[in-house]
């Protein structure tokens, strides 16, 4: 009996660098690798989304076996700002349950339930600049002023983060915020 097979295998890990490791056995990696195909995640490919959400929308249609829903701008946006962990398959698991949700002609940005584990904390606001302490003040002069709005007055702002209201009034005071920087400034100038 002549058996003639072929294989298709993925890996989403470098089978090259795990054999130079030997972790991955190389006679097998040479038998595999006759074709190799390099597909980057999702997430660097973004500019092709709306392709593929067209695709898994008309998919999940048929499937579900409801008329094919568009697609609102809010929802496109949602999903391009995205991280895709999961890659593809997560995306098509996203617009499936999208789908199965949306009970009008169009997938709204809130038929699009996204998890947000591996997301890392958003650091935007704050400059990575400069050495720990430097980067640390950053931060805290930020949650200050963010927090300042909703707790005007040291012992207020104080509670709410746990510290004593005169390391609030002292921390106002160093990064010039609130009214604590605006009394130390009258200070400066009466001693003037």
């Amino acid at each position: 009996m002549f058996l003639d097979v072929r294989v298709m295998c993925s890996t989403q890990v470098d089978l090259s660098e795990l054999c130079a490791q030997g972790v991955f056995r190389q006679d097998l990696y040479h038998r595999l690798n006759v074709l190799s195909l390099h597909i980057p995640p999702l997430r660097d490919c973004l500019d092709g989304l709306e392709p593929l959400v067209e695709h898994f929308l008309d998919h999940a249609s048929r499937q579900i076996g409801c008329p094919l829903p568009g697609i609102a701008p809010g929802a496109i946006k949602r999903l391009s700002q995205y991280h895709w962990p999961g890659n593809v398959r997560q995306l098509e698991n996203v617009l499936f349950q999208a789908v199965s949700l949306c009970d009008g002609s169009k997938v709204q940005a809130e038929h699009i339930r996204l998890p947000d584990y591996g997301v890392r904390p958003g650091l935007s606001d704050v400059s990575l600049e400069g050495g720990l302490d430097a980067i640390i003040g950053r931060f805290e002069k930020s949650v200050l002023e963010h927090l300042y709005a909703q707790y005007p007055s040291s012992r207020q702002l104080g509670k709410r983060l746990g510290v004593s209201h005169t390391t609030i009034a002292n921390k106002l005071r160093g990064y010039e915020l609130g009214r604590e920087s605006g009394r130390h400034a009258a200070d400066q100038q009466s001693a003037d």
